[in-house]
C-alpha cells in the first residue's frame, strides 16, 4: 500500500484525488489499487474538515512535516504555486517522492530551486496539469502522428491575470502544457499582448514551429487545442473527463518503478513561458526564453 499525504486543501484536487484514491465505489478504483491518502494539511481548518471528510482522509495535522513517518509520497496542491517550493522543501529533503501540482512554481527562479532539490537528494518528483494525460490530448497526439507531426497550434484555456493565486500562472498554465504535449520541448521566444483580462501570446520554436495561446478570462470554460499538421488539421474542445484518473495513474506508476513521467526540462519549460508572458505582456516587447536563464 502507497501512503499518500496531502499538502493544501484549498484545491478541489485535493477532494478529487483522495477520492480516486479512497472510495472504493468509484469507476477508477480498479486502475488506482494500491494507493490511500491517509493524511491531509492545510491553512483553513473548516476546509480541511470539509476536504478529509469528503475524501475519507483519516488524519489531520498540525504542520505539514507531521506526515513524515506517516507517508510514503506527498502530494502539494496548493492553489497558488508560489507557495510549493515552501511546502514540498521539507519532503524532498526527507527524501519523499512528491508530486507537486500545476503549477511547479509561480517562478522559473522556484521551479528550479524545486528541481535542484529533487536532483540533489536523488529523491523522485514529478508535476503537471493533468490535462496533458487526458483521452482529449492524447487522441489530439495520435492524430497529429497520423498527419505528419504538428507546424502550429492554438491552445486556449481560462486564465486570470489577476487570479490571487498567482495571477496568469495558475491557470494559463493548462494551455501551456497542452501545448508542450502537442508540439514539444523548444520555445524560444514569446510575445504577448492583454486586452482587458483576456491575453494572447504568440510562441516561437527554433525549428520554425509556432504556437498561439488564447488565455481568456471572459469566456465559457474549456479547453481547447488545434493542431496544423503537414498533411491536414486535427483538434478542438478537449474531452479533459479522464484527467485527474489519467493523471494520478501516472504519479503511481512513478512510484512504483522509479521512472519519472516527465524530465526536468519537461517540468521547467512551460513556467519559463509563463514568465515570458507576463514580462512580454508588461513590456510590450518581444521575450527570449535565453534571457530568462536556460
Amino acid at each position: 500500500m502507497i501512503r499518500i499525504g496531502i499538502v493544501g486543501s484549498d484545491n478541489s484536487h485535493a477532494i478529487a484525488l483522495s477520492q480516486l484514491c479512497n472510495l472504493s465505489d468509484t469507476p477508477e478504483r480498479k486502475a488506482i489499487r494500491g494507493a490511500k491518502v491517509v493524511a491531509l494539511f492545510g491553512l483553513v481548518p473548516e476546509r480541511n474538515e470539509e476536504v478529509a471528510r469528503a475524501g475519507k482522509i483519516p488524519t489531520i495535522v498540525n504542520k505539514p512535516t507531521d506526515m513524515i513517518g506517516m507517508v510514503d509520497a506527498v502530494f502539494v496542491v496548493f492553489r497558488h504555486g508560489g507557495l510549493h517550493l515552501r511546502y514540498v522543501k521539507p519532503f524532498l529533503q526527507a527524501r519523499i517522492p512528491a508530486f507537486v501540482d500545476k503549477p511547479l512554481a509561480c517562478s522559473a527562479a522556484d521551479a528550479k530551486r524545486i528541481l535542484a532539490l529533487a536532483k540533489r537528494k536523488r529523491v523522485l518528483l514529478t508535476s503537471y496539469s493533468t490535462i496533458r494525460w487526458a483521452k482529449g490530448t492524447q487522441e489530439l497526439i495520435g492524430k497529429c502522428a497520423e498527419l505528419g507531426g504538428a507546424r502550429s497550434g492554438v491552445f486556449g484555456c481560462p486564465s486570470d491575470p489577476t487570479s490571487e493565486y498567482g495571477g496568469i500562472h495558475f491557470y494559463a498554465i493548462h494551455a501551456v502544457e497542452t501545448m508542450q504535449q502537442v508540439m514539444g520541448l523548444g520555445v524560444t521566444e514569446v510575445t504577448a499582448r492583454q486586452s482587458g483580462k483576456n491575453t494572447v501570446a504568440a510562441v516561437s520554436y527554433g525549428d520554425g514551429r509556432t504556437a498561439t495561446l488564447h488565455l481568456l478570462a471572459d469566456s465559457k470554460h474549456g479547453f481547447y487545442a488545434t493542431a496544423f499538421c503537414k498533411e491536414g488539421v486535427a483538434g478542438g474542445a478537449l474531452d479533459i473527463s479522464d484527467c485527474y484518473s489519467a493523471g494520478l495513474t501516472r504519479i503511481l506508476r512513478m512510484l512504483r518503478t522509479g521512472q519519472r513521467p516527465l524530465s526536468d526540462e519537461q517540468m521547467l519549460e512551460p513556467v519559463r513561458v509563463l514568465d515570458a508572458i507576463v514580462k512580454s505582456a508588461a513590456t510590450g516587447e518581444t521575450v527570449r526564453l535565453r534571457a530568462l536563464g536556460r
